[in-house]
């Protein structure tokens, strides 16, 4: 039981670990426009915006992956689940005010994101098993 426990509770904390890594990539990309003096609400903001989703995805994908106990496909497949339902929900809300290349840029990004993630996850030691 006690190997059992461990195994959940170190699951959990990965699975925190990735919100935690998508929140501060999240924060990156809140703060460095300003930086660059980029204008709130242009294309190059917006753009800057997709790029930065993309990353903080498939970094919190990266990190579930890498952390998890055992199963590290499944804990990356859910933080990207949990990706699924927020954009879908963001573009179901708030759909029309986006650009359609946004729209469209967000969609394709998201199997991207779960592939990058898995791989830039992945260890050698669980990869030969």
């Amino acid at each position: 039981m006690p190997g059992t426990l461990k195994t959940v509770f170190l699951s959990l904390l990965a699975l925190i670990g990735a919100v935690l890594a998508l929140a501060l990539v999240s924060s990156a990309a809140g703060w460095l426009p300003s930086l660059l003096r980029m204008t709130p609400g242009s294309e190059a903001q917006l753009g800057w915006d997709l790029a930065f989703t993309v990353l903080g995805g498939i970094a919190a994908i990266a990190f579930a992956t890498y952390y998890a106990p055992c199963w590290p496909r499944a804990h990356g497949t859910s933080i990207w689940s949990l990706l699924v339902l927020g954009a879908g929900y963001g573009l179901w809300v708030m759909g029309g005010d986006f650009p359609h290349w946004f729209v469209i840029g967000l969609l394709v990004s998201l199997p991207v994101q779960l592939l990058l993630g898995w791989w830039f996850g992945r260890r050698a030691s669980r990869d030969r098993r």
